[in-house]
């Protein structure tokens, strides 16, 4: 007493267009865009841009849109023009 299975797809032409254009326009649109980009920590954050110090704490501000980020503390004032990104951070002053 075997039994024969068989599984039938029916596979309107439609649809297959539909998901086909679907795909092609995802891709273009994630080919296009920015991806979100992985920051790899600093290494040597501490020696490079060292503006706090042990007991003091660091004040944040950013422009309007995000891009111009600025700390300061006690022993200077870093900034990035890139939205903060890993690698944009210049040390503007140095205080004693």
């Amino acid at each position: 007493m075997s039994r024969n299975s068989a599984i039938v797809l029916r596979i309107d032409g439609r649809m297959l267009l539909a998901a086909g254009l679907t795909l092609m326009v995802l891709l273009v649109l994630v080919s296009f865009s920015d991806a979100p980009l992985a920051q790899k920590a600093q290494e040597s954050y501490k020696d490079k841009l060292n503006i706090a110090e042990t007991g003091g704490g660091v004040s944040i501000a950013a422009s309007a849109d995000g891009k111009y980020v600025f700390v300061a503390g006690p022993q200077g004032v870093i900034v990035s023009e890139e939205f903060g990104r890993t690698g944009t951070w210049v040390q503007t002053v140095k205080l004693k």
